[in-house]
């Protein structure tokens, strides 16, 4: 592969949306990182292993299958869905606020308290219909531990796009 470099926009979407899928399964998995570092057959710090899972650091193929090995999955299905989530158009959503205050799912726990503190901002409208584009709706989803995909079915099912959700993804 002489002359072809990696485009570094690309290298860092890349490493920050594969560092988000691994902390997304440790955390579904209840795992700390120094739980993690313990199972693995080589040693692994686990500043290394934040470092993975933020982006910082690039994994090689021989631990991403030995760390999939340990959060229950396979570097093929880790690969894949970190594929179709740098293949996805920018995801964004209209919601109206009531949505989210009033919602029974305790998952969204954590996006409920941040409505509920918002909705009592004395400067809102009564039932504001709010915007959140990708970066916010993917913090909000790590948030609640799910992927930002995840989060948005959910907030679908809560309320159906004619009651107050929009959004533009393809799903």
């Amino acid at each position: 592969m002489s002359g072809m470099g990696v485009d570094p926009d690309f290298d860092q979407a890349f490493r920050d949306a594969l560092g988000e899928r691994l902390r997304l399964l440790r955390r579904a998995r209840q795992l700390r990182r120094e739980e993690v570092c313990a199972m693995l057959h080589n040693d692994l710090s686990i500043g290394t292993l934040g470092s993975y899972e933020s982006g910082a650091r690039r994994l090689t193929v021989s631990r991403l299958v030995e760390l999939c090995e340990v959060l229950g999955t396979t570097a093929h299905e880790v690969l894949a869905q970190v594929h179709r989530d740098l293949r996805r158009p920018e995801l964004s959503l209209r919601v109206r606020l009531k949505v989210i205050t009033q919602t029974q799912d305790p998952e969204l726990g954590p996006l409920q308290a941040w409505a509920l503190a918002r909705a009592s901002d004395e400067h809102a409208a009564p039932d504001p219909m709010i915007e959140m584009d990708e970066v916010t709706l993917r913090q909000a989803a790590v948030l609640c531990g799910m992927t930002p995909l995840q989060l948005l079915r959910r907030l679908q099912l809560l309320a159906p796009e004619s009651e107050g959700i929009r959004h533009n993804s393809d799903i």
